[in-house]
């Protein structure tokens, strides 16, 4: 039953109901987050480009920008090592959410991930961080009071709060804590709303691992790592862990 709801995804985009014609396009967005999702497991920025493009090429719809931000914020996390790469990305994701967000003021989930793309900026660029991290943190606090419950919401907090410097709320133990409170909602995580995002499961397991590995708790992280390949069995960064830690 565990597997079947981590699989299945959690319900809304936001607290209410989706963009008008997701219903018309529901398989059309399903694939989309699939080829995005499988293409950052794979660590295949080449074909995460190029969904990007076809996302940058298609009609202004709300799903479309949210995507379109989705495929931005993957490729600066694969390009994170490299400032000049990644920065473009993460100012892609900004923009492309602007437009959600006119549309709809309230959409936690686009909140969200404008809130982890401005704090990756912020880490990419301290000399930035005086914009982007309180933005950031703006944006992280409105999505968790629309949506406390929302997995990926909670996953988003979670990592924008370990990429904010400190002096703007930056906290490594918060963002553990947000974590463990989005792992726990993927685990109660329901059927998903037909046409509405469904990713994140994954993610957050590999984080926590390692988090644990951080800690010293290797057990702990094997555990959870299992889990994450059960739902992703191509992500490379939980098998990259857990070969680390088969190996000692």
């Amino acid at each position: 039953m565990l597997l079947v709801a981590l699989l299945a995804g959690v319900p809304a985009l936001a607290a209410h109901s989706a963009p008008a014609g997701a219903s018309a396009s529901t398989q059309h967005w399903t694939y989309i987050e699939h080829r995005i999702e499988s293409g950052y497991f794979q660590q295949d920025a080449v074909g995460l480009a190029g969904v990007a493009a076809t996302l940058a090429t298609e009609g202004g719809a709300e799903w479309q920008n949210y995507y379109a931000a989705l495929a931005a914020y993957r490729l600066a996390l694969l390009a994170r090592g490299d400032e000049r790469r990644a920065w473009p990305y993460t100012q892609q994701c900004i923009d492309r959410l602007d437009r959600v967000l006119v549309v709809d003021t309230s959409s936690a989930e686009a909140l969200a991930l404008q809130s982890a793309c401005l704090a990756l900026q912020s880490h990419l660029d301290p000399w930035r961080s005086p914009l982007a991290a309180p933005l950031s943190r703006a944006r992280g606090e409105k999505a968790l009071k629309l949506a406390p419950d929302n997995p990926r919401v909670l996953l988003l907090a979670a990592l924008a709060t370990g990429e904010r410097p400190r002096f703007f709320g930056g906290d490594s133990q918060q963002a553990y804590e947000l974590l463990l409170q989005s792992v726990s909602a993927f685990e109660r995580a329901r059927a998903p709303v037909p046409g509405q995002p469904g990713w994140g499961a994954a993610e957050a397991f590999t984080y926590l691992a390692q988090d644990y590995l951080t800690r010293g708790q290797a057990l702990a992280a094997r555990n959870v790592l299992e889990r994450a390949l059960l739902v992703a069995p191509d992500f490379t960064q939980a098998k990259r862990l857990m070969a680390q830690i088969i190996a000692g």
